[in-house]
């Protein structure tokens, strides 16, 4: 029982370093985003809730799983993400990101937009807040962070207190994005 425990715990361990980068992304792939080092703080989703076409009256919940997709031009699966934004961000600029990925095929690609109202909880394919603008748009293509494919949208005053949403959607077909929340997946940098 021991040895079982203990190969399943290397294992484990295993999986996740052959996880890790092994290289930081190169300049052009990173030039609509600021440093590490300029990146005061961090926030991370505080809700995912999927939406499914195929299941379009169906809440599905809160989870901390997020899937994007999209199969030969219908299946679409996106991603509502809401941010509770603390006081004190008045006079800093804030930046969508997106890293760390479970997995991903395909294009990669994802578009943000921002949508209509925080509260997704209950939200279906049929009710779900409108989209609003669009925010940019980011392309998987490793385990670290993503490319930003167009970052028109990407920074933004930061709000003086409270929640936000966004809605990730898939760009091209046969394409999958997968990430769990709060470790990985969209984010906001705090500049």
């Amino acid at each position: 029982m021991k040895s079982a425990i203990f190969s399943s715990a290397i294992a484990i361990f295993a999986t996740l370093a052959t996880a890790l980068p092994a290289a930081a992304p190169s300049e052009s792939a990173v030039e609509n985003l600021v440093t590490r080092n300029n990146v005061k703080q961090v926030l991370t989703s505080s809700a995912v809730v999927n939406i499914q076409e195929d299941t379009p009256d169906l809440a599905l919940g809160v989870t901390n799983r997020a899937v994007v997709s999209r199969v030969n031009s219908k299946h679409n699966s996106q991603a509502l993400v809401k941010f509770d934004f603390p006081e004190g961000l008045t006079g800093s600029k804030c930046q969508l990101a997106f890293s760390y990925p479970a997995q991903f095929s395909g294009t990669g690609e994802m578009q943000v937009y921002t949508i209509g109202d925080a509260n997704i909880g209950s939200a279906t394919f049929n009710k779900r807040p409108s989209r609003d603008q669009f925010k940019g748009t980011f392309r998987v293509a490793g385990w670290g962070e993503a490319v930003v494919v167009d970052g028109s949208g990407l920074t933004f005053d930061c709000p003086v207190k409270g929640t936000k949403a966004y809605e990730v959607v898939s760009v091209g077909d046969n394409n999958e994005v997968v990430w769990y929340a709060p470790w990985g997946g969209l984010k906001i940098n705090v500049l």
